[in-house]
């Protein structure tokens, strides 16, 4: 097989891929914990790392792909005594909740879910062993890793025992033998629920549930352990320890993906924004799906490098669905084509050169470190020789682009629905959009401010709108294509006019614009970061 290299975040260092199994892959990829409404956090992992399944399934891999519930944990617990509602009940339907998201967004290589609540039993079972190597002890409410019995402890998020504080989610008490020592077993308040053991009645802790989780389906030592950037410390430091100190090597080579910003800003559990419910909803998945679709969603996450951070503003989404929209135009009947080429196919097709060279980068890119923005960037090459081109030599070019983008998880039949009919409903309203900006600029005139005036016109030229003013009144024309959307560049000049007028304390104005664009289906949500906008369905 070809090598693959991929970035060992233990090690700092790229490698090549060297299975344990020839010709086997095992892959632990850590999955939500079911409590409330998933969020693009839940779903980016399973995302990229799904593409990551895909390729080397491509490359003739056989991937065993698990990615666990988490269905005890302290916030179901919580949430269940505030709303009265049973804990099971609670994580069953955001279980469900979750899994139907991951079917939407094409995530397929999937091949085990394991719930924590399901090895309870070979949870006590392996605390037991830990207990027995002395690498763990009882304390006054539970059971506890000891972590200055571990070698190394720290050696993947490069932090020092010493400097360690408490990060796992228990509270601390005088019993513990070192600060950073982290729960195995918790023994059970009243009314939560609890299962027996050799404690006393109690629940496993977080970080317990994946190794054993991963033991039991994958083994003692397997390939790659993949999750969030943030989950590095406490989670997966933890993960390491016990996994080492109960015996084997556990994950070879650790794999972790960049995180969530707005506008080029982190967005995390503690960011003060999230506190706006408007700017949280943003986040939430429901809402990224039925906006801007679940092909852009996915494509959006795949057009950077997996260990990158992903921004989530509504100009990178709406910037996402009209790349993918060009590219789902370009490809027209054969987007809805059903089939998967395999790769020794897609090989083995005659090619110009320069569709040769393309080619040889689409699948450069994926081995080194599963670059699935380098690779796309070269299917936009493939389509840019396409277009030099035409008849049947564009169709072969436009099937290789299809054909390639597949094996990623691109282009699957039904995706044009998120792009190409949404931006077709964007033509649609832009000429109320148009409207409204024509009566909100002949109101600026009327102050005579010429300057604001001007440069609205200014900005629509840029994305090929064209005002022409007269004496009974200004006429507008779409007279060229831009790369950014001729709707997109309207409401952001409405938007800006809008808050001008907030920001005066105009708020009749306000209130007149979202009114207008709420009658044409167009939904503004005002934040403490300002104004999103979004197309009702």
């Amino acid at each position: 097989m070809p090598t693959i290299h991929l970035h060992n975040t233990l090690t700092r260092a790229k490698q090549p891929l060297e299975p344990l199994s020839p010709g086997r892959i095992g892959m632990y990829v850590c999955g939500p914990t079911v409590y409330d409404d998933c969020h693009i956090g839940h779903l980016m992992g399973p995302i990229l790392f799904d593409a990551v399944a895909r390729w080397l399934i491509a490359r003739g891999y056989q991937v065993r792909f698990v990615n666990n519930i988490t269905d005890i944990d302290d916030k179901i617990i919580n949430r269940s005594i505030a709303t009265g509602e049973p804990w099971d009940a609670i994580t069953k339907r955001y279980t469900a909740q979750y899994l139907g998201y991951l079917k939407r967004l094409h995530v397929v290589t999937v091949t085990d879910h394991p719930r924590c609540s399901d090895y309870i039993t070979p949870m006590i079972t392996y605390i037991q062993d830990l207990i027995a190597k002395e690498r763990a002890y009882v304390a006054v409410d539970g059971v506890y890793y000891d972590v200055q019995k571990q070698n190394g402890y720290g050696k993947l998020s490069g932090r020092r025992l010493d400097d360690m504080k408490a990060g796992a989610r228990i509270e601390r008490d005088a019993s513990l033998r070192h600060p950073g020592d982290f729960a195995l077993w918790k023994h059970a308040k009243p009314g939560e629920p609890a299962w027996d053991s050799p404690w006393g009645k109690g629940r496993p802790g977080w970080h317990i549930e994946c190794s054993v989780m991963s033991h039991e389906t994958l083994g003692e030592t397997f390939d790659i352990h993949g999750g969030g950037d943030d989950l590095k410390f406490p989670h997966h430091e933890n993960e390491i320890a016990q996994g080492e100190a109960h015996g084997g090597g556990y994950a070879k080579c650790w794999m972790h993906n960049g995180l969530i910003q707005y506008d080029g800003v982190k967005v995390g559990k503690s960011d003060p924004r999230m506190k706006d419910p408007e700017f949280a909803r943003q986040f939430k998945a429901d809402y990224l799906l039925d906006t801007y679709g679940a092909a852009t969603v996915r494509f959006l996450l795949m057009q950077g490098h997996y260990r990158r951070p992903n921004d989530f503003a509504p100009t990178a989404l709406s910037a996402a669905r009209t790349a993918l929209g060009k590219l789902h135009r370009q490809l027209g009947t054969l987007l809805d084509e059903p089939g998967t080429a395999m790769l020794e196919e897609i090989l083995a097709r005659p090619l110009s050169e320069a569709a040769s060279r393309l080619r040889h980068d689409v699948i450069g890119a994926m081995d080194d470190d599963f670059n699935t923005g380098a690779a796309i960037a070269a299917l936009f090459g493939l389509v840019a020789e396409a277009k030099r081109t035409s008849g049947d030599a564009a169709t072969v070019l436009l099937r290789l682009v299809r054909d390639l983008g597949r094996l990623l998880g691109l282009f699957q039949p039904g995706d044009g629905a998120d792009t190409v009919e949404a931006q077709a409903g964007g033509d649609e309203l832009l000429a109320p959009v148009m409207a409204l900006v024509l009566v909100l600029r002949q109101e600026v005139r009327a102050r005579r401010d010429f300057a604001t005036a001007d440069r609205i016109r200014e900005t629509l030229g840029a994305s090929g709108i064209t005002i022409k003013d007269a004496k009974d009144g200004a006429t507008w024309a779409v007279t060229a294509v831009a790369d950014r959307p001729a709707l997109d560049a309207a409401m952001q000049v409405v938007i800006d006019l809008r808050g001008v007028a907030r920001a005066a304390k105009d708020f009749t104005t306000a209130d007149r614009i979202r009114q207008a664009l709420g009658a044409v289906g167009i939904t503004v949500a005002d934040s403490a970061n300002g104004a999103t906008w979004s197309v009702q369905r």
